[in-house]
């Protein structure tokens, strides 16, 4: 875990309520791991509002970059767009012991919904990079919400099969990117999710009742991102669990609640 002062090398609008951050992070952008996050102060230096920092996904690197995908939803979020090139904010990370494994034999079946799908595009990225058969079930409202498609598109140029869904039908598939499970999932399956608690019900339910492997993403209110404040604990088969610490990837067979 490092803290470091990022410099922003972008920070641009990109569709719907998202925008993405480029920041300086050498430390993180060459020990991160797919599923952990960082946390990110949303405030400048000599400010003290918003306190808190925010939890957001590492959705790729290259080099000493990192690139956030995020969602204006609040106060903190909304202050994040104000940064600019050369700008510098406060940053701690990589956080999270539980990750995206991987299984060379198995077939990655990655579903992403809404922004979930930058908490699971560096594992699709790993996967590409090993050489893992993967496909990508990317679901959103609609087209202007499927905000990392260009991202997508390009990582589907490297032999991973991307499908896209909305729930309009204004590009690629109508629907949830569940509803098609059954054509790309079978035993030799393994299934990764990101994305709205109903989603992630749904693939626990699915994947336990044909005895498929599911690793989940959870996105919790966190306040301190390391496991001390307990602000993130989710129940599990084996107790309580801290979603930034013991998280934020769990066994879906292992959750009680999301």
């Amino acid at each position: 875990m490092f803290e470091l002062t990022a410099e922003v090398v972008s920070n641009r609008f990109v569709s719907g309520i998202t925008w993405e951050i480029v920041l300086r992070a050498k430390e993180i952008a060459q020990t991160v791991k797919p599923g952990q996050f960082v946390m990110v102060e949303t405030r400048r230096e000599e400010e003290y509002d918003p306190l808190n920092r925010r939890p957001f996904a590492v959705a790729d690197t290259d080099g000493e970059l990192i690139s956030i995908y995020y969602d204006i939803v609040g106060r903190g979020t909304k202050r994040l767009t104000t940064f600019r090139k050369g700008d510098t904010l406060k940053i701690l990370g990589p956080l999270g012991e539980g990750v995206f494994p991987i299984y060379p034999d198995k077939r990655a079946v990655v579903v992403a919904g809404g922004i979930g799908s930058s908490g699971v595009s560096l594992l699709v990225k790993k996967l590409a990079e090993e050489k893992v058969k993967t496909v990508v079930l990317y679901g959103a409202r609609n087209k202007e919400f499927l905000s990392m498609r260009e991202w997508y598109e390009n990582i589907s140029r490297k032999g991973v099969e991307v499908v896209f869904y909305t729930d309009d039908g204004s590009f690629g598939r109508k629907g949830f990117p569940v509803k098609d499970l059954d054509e790309f999932t079978d035993s030799s399956a393994v299934i990764y999710a990101c994305g709205p608690k109903p989603l992630l019900k749904y693939l626990k339910t699915y994947s336990e009742e044909r005895n498929i492997e599911a690793y989940l993403s959870l996105d919790r209110r966190m306040a301190c991102g390391w496991g001390v404040c307990l602000g993130c604990v989710v129940k599990t088969l084996s107790g309580f669990k801290r979603v930034c610490k013991e998280g934020p990837v769990f066994l879906a067979k292992e959750l009680m609640e999301f």
